[in-house]
């Protein structure tokens, strides 16, 4: 029989028994291997590729995608369940033989050593099809075609174009994921006694890590010889298939990679990598620039100060730590493998990395551009990242995340003026002593004339804001008795550029926090947690802590004082209804945080500022509440952001050599707890300290 004729059997057969029937007498030859295959109707002599294999009614694809469901590993102690696992895993290795058929038919040209061995190849998997045929007939009593089947390989792989396509989308994916399952289904069906599927699953996976040589064989010689196994493979993967499909939901396996042939670097690329098996991802991005590109309404703002750039290049690791594993984050660099793995070894769930362009867009040829997304979830939106991901705008799944929510409107909530009025609302709504808002000013006789007034209510100190100011940067303490040159030398080109400031008593601050909030179009802002925002003499952002209840982290007469100012309510429920009617605020998703703090009165007493800044983006204070998810639940956390000079100025050479000596004085301490494997002691270094030119970001739990 010829290989064509067998092929063509096995393909369009619509009985079980003639599409694993062996060739008469075990022999093949290719004496005619016949023409390529098309897709479509037959024309010009070619062979037509048929848009389903040949099946016998109980087979048949479910045409809504329905499945049986798969027991877990508890169940297993049952027939009937082992049963129906062995039922998918049948299915598995029949679609497998109808796509072998497929590429005997669509490449006759393929050379004869690679036809001859997808021959051996696809017999032995007709042998695995009839063999877990007959054991879940045995053990459960579950005929072949009892439940309904998928064909989502099918669907995935058919479409392959050569050879190449073929070994990379079947044998370097879907058998190489069954490296992964046969070894650990193996182990769980002796464990529950069932020495006999255990038996049949050995030899299944011996008979897999042959096949996946084969084809690792077959695909070094035809990808590009410039490009390693990893790039070469992972780069010819397209949507639904990507490298996780390559591995199993089991175990990953690494002693049965290296058997069939793959290189340590590729085994440990695979083992890092994410992508999602059907959840429609996010799209996270680190924009710190926000407020600087609001001022200058320009996304060039983003690339142009150095010491922002540097942060954005070093910290945008930082989405990951609030994204699902199935999620996309992208990057200016990839992180190092090592790094990757200091990250999994500490509970951190990785997301999929995409690099962005050398131009920092997003690539060209990027999957993300045609593909279904969630949301986009930029740290902010703001000029920079609507240029970055409008393009996306169109994928982005949910009709009420549509868009780019970036305006005047939103631009307005970034400036310090807003919150002004916003917190003179709390006073006049509810009670706050006037001082808990500033003043603003449009020119330097404003700013003379407030000053005056505050030197009146006993005040000798005040601070400047500028409207759009970074992290306590765009900020001057001064003498309310009047403005000195120096004053003005800071005032002068700030009013120029920002046409205004706001005045502010400086007041003897007893503890800072923030309020992190969730922004979801057509609902009210939703109170995710709290943190205590370390701060240095000048205002600026130091550090933030997390612990199981926010008021531990204050002294006693701070947490008395939020909770007799009636904290709770106007945190949750008052704060968040004004919130929503303010102007641009409808339109904005993700998260945003509300700085205020804790004051002493002149009278000695312990006074609640409830709003100091509005934050519509994601603040270090939402990364802190997020990192709790690594944590035991009964620990504390620190976030900090540390720069080179500081840490220089301890003595230490370089920003790598100070990670690795803070983490391996306090090396982490992982705990069993109520919310599974968490950390419960020690530093982890959360960017990778390899490449970082600036700026490190620290979680440190106590």
């Amino acid at each position: 029989m010829e290989i064509r004729e067998f092929a063509s059997r096995v393909l369009t057969a619509d009985t079980l028994e003639e599409k694993l029937l062996q060739p008469p007498g075990g022999v093949l030859t290719d004496f005619s291997p016949g023409i390529p295959g098309v897709g479509g109707a037959a024309g010009g002599g070619k062979w037509a590729v048929p848009d389903l294999p040949g099946r016998p009614e109980g087979l048949k694809f479910s045409q809504r995608g329905e499945r049986a469901r798969l027991p877990r590993a508890d169940e297993l102690h049952n027939a009937e369940a082992r049963a129906v696992l062995l039922h998918a895993f049948a299915n598995h290795e029949l679609l497998a033989v109808e796509l072998m058929a497929l590429a005997l038919l669509k490449f006759p040209d393929a050379p004869a050593a690679f036809r001859r061995g997808l021959v051996h190849t696809l017999r032995e998997e007709q042998e695995h099809t009839r063999l877990y045929r007959e054991r879940m007939e045995a053990e459960g009593g579950l005929k072949f075609g009892d439940l309904p089947v998928n064909g989502f390989f099918w669907k995935s792989i058919s479409g392959m174009a050569t050879p190449l396509d073929y070994v990379s989308q079947l044998s370097l994916t879907f058998e190489q994921a069954n490296l992964d399952y046969a070894r650990h289904y193996g182990l769980l069906f002796r464990q529950m006694g069932d020495v006999a599927t255990g038996d049949l699953l050995d030899r299944i996976y011996k008979d897999e890590i042959s096949h996946v040589g084969y084809g690792l064989t077959w695909f070094r010689r035809w990808k590009e010889p410039t490009r390693g196994d990893w790039e070469a493979w992972s780069g010819r993967m397209v949507f639904p298939l990507s490298p996780a499909r390559a591995k199993g939901n089991a175990p990953f396996n690494r002693e049965g990679r290296r058997e069939a042939g793959f290189s340590e670097d590729f085994i440990d690329a695979l083992d890092l990598f994410s992508h999602s098996r059907g959840r429609t991802p996010w799209v996270g991005f680190f924009n710190p620039a926000a407020e600087a590109c609001a001022l200058t309404r320009s996304a060039a703002t983003a690339r142009q100060e150095p010491t922002t750039a540097a942060l954005a290049r070093d910290l945008d690791l930082l989405p990951v730590f609030s994204l699902h594993t199935e999620d996309v984050v992208l990057v200016q660099r990839m992180p190092g493998i090592a790094h990757l793995r200091r990250l999994r070894a500490a509970g951190v769930e990785l997301p999929q990395f995409e690099l962005l362009a050398k131009d920092g867009k997003i690539a060209a040829d990027s999957l993300l551009r045609t593909r279904k997304l969630g949301r986009l979830r930029p740290w902010a939106w703001s000029a920079d990242s609507a240029e970055l991901l409008g393009d996306l705008v169109g994928n982005a799944g949910e009709a009420r995340f549509a868009g780019v929510p970036w305006d005047a409107g939103q631009r307005m909530l970034y400036a310090k003026t807003s919150a002004v009025g916003f917190a003179e609302r709390l006073v006049r709504e509810q009670g706050f002593p006037d001082e808990t808002c500033g003043v603003v000013a449009g020119d330097t006789g404003g700013v003379a004339a407030a000053l005056a007034r505050l030197a009146e209510k006993g005040y000798s100190r005040a601070v400047l804001k500028a409207p759009w100011g970074i992290a306590g940067r765009g900020l001057v303490r001064v003498d309310t008795a009047g403005l000195t040159e120096r004053d003005l030398t800071w005032l002068r080109p700030v009013l120029h550029q920002q046409e205004a400031v706001v005045v502010e008593p400086w007041l003897e601050r007893v503890a800072d926090f923030s309020c992190q909030y969730e922004l979801v179009p057509g609902s009210l802002p939703k109170l995710k947690g709290q943190v205590h925002l370390v701060n240095d003499a000048g205002g600026r952002f130091l550090a933030c802590e997390s612990a199981p209840a926010f008021t531990r982290l204050l002294p006693p007469e701070a947490a008395r004082c939020l909770h007799e100012s009636g904290a709770d309510a106007l945190y949750h429920s008052i704060l968040p209804n004004l919130l929503a009617s303010m102007p641009g605020m409808d339109k904005l998703h993700g998260a945003l945080g509300i700085d205020a703090f804790l004051y002493r009165g002149s009278d000695g007493k312990v006074l609640l500022r409830p709003l100091v800044e509005i934050n519509p983006r994601t603040t270090m204070g939402r990364v802190a509440l997020d990192l709790r998810r690594l944590v035991d639940p009964a620990r504390t956390l620190t976030f900090r952001v540390v720069h080179r000079r500081g840490v220089q100025s301890q003595g230490f050479a370089s920003l790598a050599v100070y990670a690795d000596q803070i983490e391996k004085g306090d090396p982490l301490v992982m705990a069993e707890t109520s919310s599974g494997r968490r950390i419960s002691k020690g530093t982890l270094v959360l960017n990778d300290a390899a490449v970082a030119e600036a700026f490190l970001g620290v979680l440190s739990v106590w």
